[in-house]
């Protein structure tokens, strides 16, 4: 008999790392009582307001992220479909205290199943998810057969693209990613953070996990870019000064992904305004 998870559960035991497993396990007990409590507070005790009706387009010349090893070996693609329900109502909650009447956006990159952006639809924002692989898209799986095309595109997001919304340029008051930075060729990054700084909302935030361990499979090195936490932190403030670093107070099990680091980016981007004030301190 096959039980899922046992293998892995072992393999982390063997290779010492007990700690993690525990802190997973966790954290998946964590997440499966907030899928709850949010179905209770929205689907029991009150409602999910209507989605959005707009149309969402991806304007790109690099539909497919050919050249990245996770398209030529789609292993995260081919499984992924996170979100955690305590990260969505908390953002949720302190982003639309903050946005004085600004439309309401997420998108995360490398959204593999679409689960994250899903979930932002269903409280009635405007949400998009880009994914480097085709992979989920042409095996139908998770939100794709639902979302794929409307909400969810393939994209290079190391290359340039543009989101609209009904024809005019989109942005968005949260961009995620989710153990992806790391998937990135370093020298890709500076265009990836143009993508992300354009299509980010003043006051807006951008949150990322990050790892500096390598992620082999099949003799490939799907991990790219492997910097520290510090690393990172230290590049964003030297490359993208507009990114402000900001504490949000969430543990690493309310966040939707983590690794044995736990190395998250939580950054804030700058109003034209206080840019401009800083500037002449």
């Amino acid at each position: 008999m096959h039980i899922p998870g046992v293998s892995w559960a072992l393999t982390l035991i063997r290779e010492g790392q007990t700690r993690f497993l525990l802190a997973e396990i966790w954290m998946r007990i964590y997440k499966a009582i907030w899928e709850i409590l949010f179905a209770i507070k929205y689907r029991v005790f009150g409602h999910l307001p209507p989605r959005r009706t707009e149309r969402m387009e991806r304007e790109t010349k690099n539909p497919v992220a050919y050249e990245s090893p996770d398209h030529q070996l789609p292993w995260g693609t081919m499984r992924d479909n996170s979100t955690n329900k305590k990260f969505v109502t908390f953002m949720a909650a302190r982003i639309q205290s903050e946005a004085g009447g600004k439309v309401l956006g997420a998108m995360d990159l490398g959204c593999s199943g679409g689960q994250l952006v899903k979930d932002f639809l269903d409280l009635g924002w405007r949400a998009v998810g880009l994914e480097g692989s085709d992979f989920s898209l042409k095996h139908g799986r998770a939100n794709w057969p639902e979302l794929g095309g409307k909400n969810l595109f393939t994209c290079d997001v190391a290359k340039p693209f543009a989101i609209t919304a009904d024809g005019k340029p989109a942005v968005f008051r949260l961009i995620t990613m989710w153990e992806v930075l790391e998937h990135i060729r370093t020298a890709e990054l500076p265009q990836l953070f143009k993508n992300i700084t354009s299509h980010l909302d003043e006051g807006g935030y951008f949150i990322a996990s990050t790892t500096s361990e390598t992620d082999i499979h099949e003799g490939v090195d799907l991990h790219q870019t492997r910097w520290t936490n510090r690393e990172w932190r230290e590049w964003v403030a030297k490359t993208f000064p507009e990114l402000e670093p900001v504490d949000l107070g969430l543990k690493y099990y309310q966040f939707v992904r983590h690794n044995s680091e736990r190395s998250f980016l939580t950054f804030r981007k700058k109003s034209v305004a206080g840019a401009l004030a800083g500037g002449r301190n």
